[in-house]
């Protein structure tokens, strides 16, 4: 890794105008990574801008410094009439298509042979673009960040140390994951000492959430499915429960499937939600005996190997038949 990030440093001093973007639905490491990343491309003398597909969740707002683009809003055509970007970073992004619509547009925004910087820890990572930043060894996207940041020479300020702090908490699920490494620790102490308040991000993350989120949360654990002999526990949303708990939009769901395997003897925790006519999208956790990003990759998902996710598409009680099939071929 550290020859990839020579080889940004190097590309860096041929750019001034950079677009950074993240995958869609961002968590808490896609969003606190991504301004970390261009907080510290302004630190070199860049300018650099966020372009997303879907907004910043609330309780990851306090960590945004200056608000990221959307490409429903009609700021983005001042932010693109400024110039074209000569570098994309894409960060948090297993593949090209997980930033969503922005990738339709990359060609309007961008010079003709624009950079391509990848800048991620997924295994599936398949290592597109021009200079892949990739270490699946880090527990989050926020930590290869860090080591850039680091290795450039550039100040880790309070603020860059509250969302880097941000995306390692969140991607190693308050440090529960199996993820949690001696690296992902280390990242940590040395963000706390560089600014970021552990207590103040926890509480802002996950002791403020909105009211809706229980009463959601309430109505998932009384209709909570046990499968294959207490190994497996599945939550389902329909779309119609959607509408009528938030019927003006805004649903927060992140963090809802960890409930799945806080249940003795569950292996496997599944949360399963509608995002459309006969489309569905799936979360999976374990506790690390059954990998769960094979079964994220057999169906067409990815992910870590206690944390995966999938789309998939059919009818609702088929394609949960189909989930637990492929999860039962992997309990032991």
């Amino acid at each position: 890794m550290t020859d990839s990030i020579t080889r940004f440093q190097q590309a860096l001093a041929g750019v001034e105008r950079i677009l950074l973007t993240t995958h869609v639905n961002p968590d808490g490491d896609a969003v606190g990574g991504t301004l970390a990343m261009r907080a510290l491309l302004e630190l070199a003398g860049k300018t650099a801008e966020i372009i997303m597909s879907d907004e910043v969740p609330e309780k990851y707002r306090f960590l945004v410094d200056r608000p990221p683009h959307l490409i429903a809003e009609g700021t983005l055509e001042s932010v693109v009439a400024a110039g074209r970007f000569e570098m994309v970073v894409f960060v948090d992004a297993s593949e090209r298509s997980r930033v969503g619509s922005v990738l339709d547009s990359l060609g309007d925004w961008c010079v003709e042979g624009a950079i391509e910087v990848n800048i991620d820890h997924h295994l599936s990572n398949d290592r597109f673009g021009d200079i892949a930043i990739v270490d699946p060894e880090r527990a989050s996207a926020a930590e290869v960040v860090f080591d850039i940041g680091l290795q450039m020479g550039l100040g880790i300020t309070p603020s860059i140390a509250t969302q880097l702090y941000a995306g390692v908490l969140t991607d190693t699920g308050r440090f529960q994951y199996s993820n949690t490494t001696i690296e992902a620790l280390a990242a940590a102490s040395r963000l706390v000492e560089a600014g970021a308040d552990p207590a103040l991000i926890a509480d802002r993350i996950y002791a403020q959430r909105p009211l809706m989120f229980y009463r959601l949360l309430g109505r998932l654990l009384a209709h909570l499915e046990i499968h294959h002999e207490g190994r497996t526990a599945l939550m389902y949303l329909s779309g119609e429960l959607i509408d009528e708990i938030y019927p003006e939009g805004g649903m927060d769901t992140e963090g809802i499937v960890d409930y799945t395997v806080q249940i003795a003897g569950v292996e496997v925790g599944a949360f399963v939600r509608q995002v459309g006519p006969d489309r569905f999208r799936a979360s999976l956790r374990s506790h690390g005996r059954v990998n769960v990003r094979e079964i994220a990759e057999a169906l067409a998902g990815g992910g870590h190997d206690s944390a995966a996710g999938c789309s998939l598409e059919g009818e609702s009680s088929e394609v949960r038949e189909r989930l637990l099939a492929e999860i039962a071929g992997k309990l032991p």
